[in-house]
């Protein structure tokens, strides 16, 4: 098991100071993006504006394993 931290930022950076434990990146990867999908999907509810919103996915060595990037014009 490896320890991922799932990084927001959306104007400023939101770090996540716990992370998750995961048994590959590609587990990390695919809760990272049911849970961006879901922050979103919530967001949208409160009229997000469309601003560019960012989750970092990092390892325990701090480096950036996966970046997803969504905006809307």
């Amino acid at each position: 098991m490896a320890r991922y931290f799932f990084d927001i930022i959306d104007g400023q950076v939101l770090p996540d100071m716990e992370g998750a434990d995961f048994a590959s990146p590609a587990q990390a990867r695919a809760e990272a993006i049911a849970t961006a999908g879901e922050m979103l999907r919530d967001a949208g509810l409160r009229s997000w504006g469309g601003s560019e919103w960012r989750m970092l996915v990092r390892d325990e060595e701090s480096r950036t394993v996966l970046s997803l990037r969504f905006c809307a014009e």
